[in-house]
């Protein structure tokens, strides 16, 4: 399978992302490093050593991020190329359905999913999505409404929420 690598500079730090012939198979937040690609990669049986450059920004992927980014798309249109259990699959469904600029709580998704009692279970599916951005766990916040932990670190989240906030003011 041909992977393709790329990397965008947005005003909150690069953005890095591989893309396989199905779809978008890995992306960071703003400011993450190249580590957590890798780290996907190897998950998934795949060598980053292995990616070629994403000259031809297949499926989309970098004008869509970098426009989201900069306020100007509240979706994404390019295709996925997921892997995960049962249970992942299902809360990163659930993380799709909140609609942009708005949160849920863990124990909203767990609900959400007919698994009330599930909610340290979510937070564990949040940390393993691959693709966090797209399947917006930034919008995904403690019982009481604080934020809580994210890939990206909290000063991210935060970015993200704002950043969609005035978006849809």
């Amino acid at each position: 399978m041909e992977l393709y690598y790329g990397q965008i500079a947005t005003p909150a730090g690069p953005v890095h992302y591989v893309v396989s012939s199905q779809g978008a198979l890995a992306i960071t937040t703003p400011g993450q490093s190249v580590e957590e690609i890798k780290a996907v990669l190897k998950r998934r049986g795949f060598i980053f050593e292995d990616c070629q450059p994403d000259d031809n920004d297949s499926h989309r992927v970098g004008s869509e991020l970098k426009e989201y980014l900069l306020g100007s798309r509240t979706d994404f249109t390019f295709p996925l190329d997921l892997e995960g259990t049962d249970f992942q699959r299902q809360v990163w469904g659930a993380l799709q359905d909140i609609p942009y600029g708005e949160t849920r709580t863990y124990g909203d998704i767990a609900n959400s999913i007919n698994n009330p009692k599930a909610t340290r279970a979510v937070g564990q599916a949040n940390h393993r999505n691959p693709l966090p951005l797209v399947i917006p766990c930034h919008r995904v916040c403690g019982h009481n409404g604080g934020l809580t932990g994210f890939a990206g670190g909290l000063t991210c989240k935060q970015y993200l929420l704002d950043l969609e906030q005035r978006v849809t003011k």
